[in-house]
């Protein structure tokens, strides 16, 4: 009998990340590893938002691969081959989960406080990894060496076979410990049965402050139309500050940045049909977009908002080339020496919240051309108050941590 193994992904910062230490992989090396994480954001947002086609969608790349990253570390074979393949990870497997460590370290709060200057405001950035297994049940020393000294993920021993829905309690009030409440009933009724035997989740959570935050005393209602062509009335915020901004790639581009001066907001407001710009934006576009900002006067308006989206994506990953481990081809051996393992579901769920003050967002998963500009210029205007894209991303990695879609701001 094959024994399922339910791989949880969470958008949540939060917890226990490795210590800190020298780093541990070469920079190209991380580098090699950051965007193989970002053609795998792009790929995975592709597949959302034609899947989701209307209304508005927030997901947190970072979580799902480093949860995905985790359960890799028991794949062999073809079902290796394929996982490596879908989530763009190129390296070696030894030193890709090095490389993950490194990562993971780099966006620990105690590591950034070293890089961020006194006058600046720290951001809450928390990430936690957990592994959780049958209390009859025995993983490979290797295994379990690997997602703890690479990911920071303990083992914790529950009894999916005699209370499995205890289990799953036990399971979701740790997520929504490590997202101060922000991502609740992660796992479903349901999800968890007896023969579960392993589920790995991930939690992120990040609030941060805008560098130049709004004045709410300039928040007003005003119109926005949203993706099926509605005028609804929703509170728009307003400054003028020096921006970077350009227009590429068929879209104008904000960053904000956030508090820290290490982290940021990119918008993307397409020219034209947003499906046709959310199917043609990839890492080379993305790049080519975030080297062509520069520092403008900008006279920016933007709705306050605040969502939350649920996936269950094994269906999408099947459709991205991971099949074998979702059946019984699925090879895991290398959790526990033999193949009786196969992921049953893949879950993933995230909040995000914009305000004058600046974000909070949240999320959790079971497995360059230069615009010069005169001082004497006029601010460029820049309304957001039709669907957009937006990309939390931090720059001392060049890592996202989350992205999304604002369809209609009321939720």
């Amino acid at each position: 009998m094959m024994i399922h193994v339910l791989g949880l992904v969470t958008a949540v910062l939060a917890g226990s990340a490795p210590s800190r230490q020298a780093a541990l992989v070469p920079e190209a090396e991380l580098a090699q590893l950051t965007a193989g994480n970002t053609d795998f954001a792009m790929a995975l947002f592709s597949e959302l938002t034609a899947e989701k086609a209307d209304g508005n969608l927030f997901f947190s790349p970072f979580s799902i691969t480093t949860a995905l990253a985790m359960t890799y570390a028991g794949a062999e074979g073809e079902t290796a081959r394929q996982m490596a393949h879908t989530l763009h990870f190129t390296l070696p497997e030894g030193r890709l989960h090095r490389a993950f460590s490194e990562a993971l370290r780099r966006l620990d709060p105690a590591f950034r406080e070293e890089l961020i200057y006194e006058e600046f405001e720290p951001l809450t950035l928390e990430i936690a990894n957990a592994l959780w297994v049958e209390r009859t049940y025995r993983l490979l020393d290797d295994y379990t060496e690997i997602v703890e000294s690479s990911y920071g993920a303990r083992a914790a021993n529950v009894d999916f076979s005699r209370d499995p829905e205890g289990s799953r309690a036990a399971i979701n009030d740790w997520v929504a410990d490590r997202t101060r409440d922000r991502i609740t009933d992660l796992l479903p009724p349901g999800i968890i049965d007896t023969l579960t035997r392993v589920v790995l989740t991930n939690a992120v959570y990040f609030k941060g402050a805008w560098g130049h935050q709004f004045e709410e005393t300039f928040t007003r209602d005003e119109d926005f139309t949203t993706l099926s062509g509605e005028t609804v009335s929703v509170p728009m915020m307003h400054q003028t500050e020096r921006l970077e901004y350009c227009h590429a790639c068929g879209c104008t581009a904000v960053r904000l940045p956030y508090s820290d001066w290490a982290s940021s907001m990119l918008i993307l407001l397409p020219d034209g049909d947003l499906s046709g710009f959310e199917q043609s934006l990839d890492r080379e576009a993305l790049e080519e977009i975030t080297g062509s900002l520069a520092g403008r006067e900008v006279a920016l308006s933007m709705p306050r908002f605040e969502f939350t989206s649920s996936f269950s994506l094994a269906d999408v990953l099947k459709r991205m080339g991971m099949t074998d481990a979702f059946g019984s081809d699925a090879d895991f051996s290398g959790m526990t020496g033999v193949r009786d393992l196969y992921i049953s579901a893949v879950i993933h769920k995230a909040f995000v919240k914009v305000d004058e003050t600046g974000t909070e967002a949240a999320a959790a998963t079971a497995v360059v051309m230069a615009l010069g500009c005169a001082m004497s210029e006029p601010p460029v205007e820049i309304r957001f108050d039709r669907p957009f894209v937006f990309v939390l991303m931090d720059d001392l990695t060049g890592s996202i941590l989350f992205m999304g879609r604002v369809a209609d701001p009321r939720g």
